[in-house]
């Protein structure tokens, strides 16, 4: 669609601007679309349309509106339409009736729309084969005429929480391929046996509500046996395990819906039986990669995953197999607050114990104290948390890459022991597959000296193991370490004696209260990335500077730091052999920090962020008059900024590839950069609480603006009809707040807008009487807040989709004439959605609204 789009655009020379108004082309190229075949919304007669696919319009704005009458007229005007897509959209309660007359329509898309239902005219889409209602959160029901469209063959209801139960007669799409998930309701009309026809499914296939089966002989009638191309299956009962539910009749219900052989992956939940059917464990599934059994409370027996009164899990786990589970690649047991022994059973020349299993997770089993089984040739992640007496043996995992631990205080992490130094004993990991370890809340933990890591590892991850003390040498055999990080570690003081690892790319140091000190060779190592966050302790960085390699520093919450390290800038001259070649510069909340190093910061620096600095110098004395590179640059709360890089100089554009320019509580700076016109990409301007700035820069904003944000530049004086605006073609989302305190008008009457314009947010103007915003053919979303005197307001009556008005008393006052085409309203917190035909009413005598109509073929 979009490739299709993209042609049909460049074949009219670019004068095609595709959005929710529609497509503006000249009376020569009118005649081009009315043979058009798919298209976005437009408001051209092509009645021979056959796509129709509503697109996202604007990327600032979560929520995309399309008003109930906009969706009626496009559905009369298109009645030869065979895909028609409205996800993503605000849709007023439920689709017009009119939907039932696309009688050719095969594919209807509402997914993450707001509808509640669907009307009854659906019945009449008999060449329907695809609907997809993904998402529809507020959808609570279906209607029973979807039994009649027998050429459905995808129905997707994923992620409709508030759908109760499925409509009788489902039994009568025998082409259906794809259905997301199946309801039993309450009542009769939606009987699990309705699934005995629909031999074709396949995929996924969710149940839930088994709970509400009343009869376990329609769990055998539904035949999932014979459904051969399911793969994924999940059966779910109700939550709530009181005195309804009836034991013997849910054991029965769960032996009657045996799956197929094929089946991949099973899922059980909320089982209210105190036994597993046989075949949940029999051998016929060669297929089956993964199996969940979660909140089966009321389970006493085998099979054990995830049963919280489990003590043992013996030899019936294994079901007498030789081998079992020869298929298995993801294992977990959670929250077994009483399992205390795994059994495992004898070994069989050549037979291997879950031969491909490949992740192991235990969390929350603080009673198990049997080692783990000392043989899983496939293993490759192993993740255990809280599980403070289980011994973990390393000795055969030769395929281990990934190791999580957490909270696990008497856990020995010791795969052996080796003499050394004498008679001393000290541990050894004696299989060298790991790469990637973290350890967490592992009081154990003193120092990484003692444990011996595999030299192999690539990354090494400690968090809130309160006793580490030491670094020391711990760190230099592991060669080939990329990535350290080390958060929470209160007690590590100091990196001063450790020298890094060789290949280190990546290091961050996050919550250390003491330390102070960091390593004083990096040299050594080819660091990309320096994060230290929350180290309230760090006083500088040590003399030898940072290495040429750095492209990334991150200092926050670093209050007592006086210094940045040296070798991050480049010296004035532009003669120099320095190769910094920093990307990213992250500064914030450093109080104490007085001065950038010697130099100027370097040419190849795409985002510089400085926050709460509020003794840091100026940054336009360190920046170079070429920073070419430079895609972002944020200021907030910095009060020695009297005067921004000026990026136009006599030798032209100097930050060509500027995007993104964050002003924001600068109280001692005095103006904008001059000939910002210039900057040709800037497309997000966010500048605010910059009481000084008096004025915009000669010659307006850059044309590339989409998003622009003014805010409590009370002293600025350039009125907002000198801006230029209307010369901003792309811009969708302009904010004015706090400004003008004088001032009870913004704008005349003949004031232009970009066309482009859709978001509008007016707020904190003192003085301001009267709004007229007749001139914006294009807003979707307004938004006018905290403005006392406000009592005119004029409107356009487009396709306004969302009108707030919060703390403007006298238009509080007003009754307003409320029109169905406006989907979302809101007054000072009470929101209101239109449901129908709007409602004139008279407005009191002191404030006014008017909504003009001028153009009446909008769709």
């Amino acid at each position: 669609m979009h490739d299709l789009i993209n042609d049909l655009a460049q074949y009219v020379a670019g004068e095609i601007s595709f959005n929710l108004e529609g497509i503006s082309v000249n009376n020569k190229q009118h005649t081009i679309f009315k043979k058009a075949r798919h298209s976005s919304f437009n408001r051209l007669r092509m009645k021979c349309l056959r796509t129709l696919v509503a697109l996202p319009l604007n990327a600032f704005s979560r929520y995309h509106f399309i008003p109930n009458k906009v969706l009626d007229d496009l559905i009369n005007q298109f009645k030869c339409l065979r895909v028609l897509s409205l996800s993503g959209y605000y849709i007023s309660g439920e689709l017009p009736h009119s939907i039932g007359d696309l009688r050719h329509l095969r594919y209807l898309n509402l997914s993450n729309s707001s509808i509640k239902m669907l009307p009854d005219s659906v019945g009449h889409l008999y060449n329907l084969q695809t609907l997809i209602l993904s998402d529809c959160w507020r959808l609570t029901k279906l209607p029973i005429v979807i039994g009649d469209l027998i050429n459905l063959r995808h129905i997707d209801i994923s992620g409709t929480n508030q759908l109760q139960e499925m409509p009788s007669k489902i039994s009568n799409l025998t082409n259906l391929q794809t259905l997301s998930k199946y309801i039993v309701g309450e009542n009769n009309s939606s009987r699990i046996r309705e699934l005995k026809n629909l031999q074709d499914l396949r995929g996924k296939l969710s149940i839930s509500g088994l709970h509400n089966v009343v009869d376990s002989q329609d769990a055998v009638d539904a035949k999932l046996e014979e459904k051969h191309k399911i793969e994924e299956l999940t059966m779910e009962w109700g939550s709530d395990f009181g005195k309804s539910r009836n034991e013997m009749n849910e054991m029965n219900v769960l032996e009657g819906l045996r799956p197929p052989r094929n089946l991949k992956k099973l899922t059980v939940a909320s089982y209210g039986g105190s036994t597993f059917s046989g075949w949940i464990r029999d051998p016929s599934f060669p297929s089956m990669t993964q199996l969940i059994l979660k909140n089966c409370k009321r389970c006493t027996s085998l099979p054990s995953l995830g049963m919280s009164e489990i003590k043992t899990i013996d030899v019936e786990f294994y079901g007498g197999v030789v081998q079992p589970f020869p298929s298995l690649g993801l294992l977990k047991f959670e929250d077994m607050l009483k399992w205390e022994d795994w059994f495992f059973p004898d070994a069989v020349e050549g037979v291997e114990l879950f031969p491909r299993l490949r992740e192991l997770t235990i969390r929350n089993c603080s009673k198990l104290v049997k080692q783990l089984p000392d043989r899983l040739p496939s293993l490759v992640k192993l993740d255990i948390s809280n599980c403070q007496n289980l011994a973990v043996p390393f000795l055969r995992f030769a395929s281990l890459s990934e190791l999580e631990i957490e909270e696990c205080k008497e856990m020995v992490l010791r795969s052996g022991v080796v003499a050394d130094r004498g008679d001393q004993m000290t541990s050894r990991w004696v299989y060298s597959g790991l790469q990637s370890a973290v350890f967490e809340r592992y009081d154990r933990l003193v120092s990484l000296d003692d444990q011996r890591l595999p030299c192999n590892l690539k990354m090494l991850k400690i968090v809130d193991c309160v006793n580490l003390k030491s670094l020391q040498n711990g760190l230099q055999s592991l060669t080939c370490l990329e990535e350290l990080e080390i958060v929470g570690c209160r007690a590590l003081e100091s990196f001063r004696e450790t020298d890094l690892p060789p290949m280190l790319r990546r290091l961050v140091l996050q919550r250390c209260s003491s330390l102070r000190w960091l390593p004083h060779n990096y040299s050594s190592c080819p660091l990309e990335s320096l994060e230290i966050r929350f180290c309230p302790s760090l006083a500088g960085f040590p003399s030898g500077g940072l290495p040429t390699t750095l492209k990334q520093l991150t200092v926050a919450d670093c209050m007592r730091l006086r210094s940045l390290p040296d070798g991050m800038m480049h010296p004035n001259s532009t003669h120099s052999n320095n190769a910094c070649c920093l990307q990213i510069l992250r500064i914030h909340d450093c109080h104490s920090l007085v001065s950038f190093p010697r130099g100027e910061l370097p040419f190849t620096l795409k985002r510089l962020e400085i926050r709460h600095c509020s003794n840091l110098e100026s940054v336009s004395k360190r920046m170079s008059p070429n920073s070419r590179a430079l895609e972002y640059l944020e200021m907030r709360s910095y009060p020695n900024l009297k005067i921004l890089p000026q990026w136009v100089s006599r030798r032209g554009l100097s930050a060509p590839n500027l995007r993104e320019l964050r002003i924001w509580r600068c109280q001692n700076l005095k103006c904008l950069p001059y000939q910002m016109k210039n900057l040709t990409s800037l497309q997000f301007l966010n500048i605010g609480h910059s009481p000084r700035v008096d004025s915009f820069p000669e010659g307006g904003l850059p044309p590339t603006l989409k998003f622009l944000s003014v805010v409590n530049y009370k002293n600025l004086k350039t009125p907002i009809s000198e801006w230029g605006l209307h010369t901003l073609t792309s811009l969708s989302t302009l904010k004015i707040w706090g400004m003008f305190s004088d001032k009870v008008s913004l704008w005349d009457d003949e004031f232009l807008f970009p066309t482009s314009l859709t978001n509008l947010h007016i707020s904190h103007m003192e003085s301001l009487a009267s709004l007229d915003l007749n001139n914006i053919i294009s807003l979707q979303h307004l938004y006018i807040g905290s403005c006392p005197k406000l009592h005119s307001l004029t409107l356009r009556d487009t396709t306004l989709a969302s009108l707030e008005i919060i703390d403007c008393p006298l238009l509080q006052k007003t009754n307003f004439p409320f029109s169905a085409h406006i989907p979302k309203f809101r007054m000072s917190g009470r929101v209101m959605y239109s449901t129908g035909a709007g409602k004139e009413m008279k407005a009191e005598s002191h404030s006014t609204l008017s909504m003009h109509s001028p153009i009446r073929d909008l769709v």
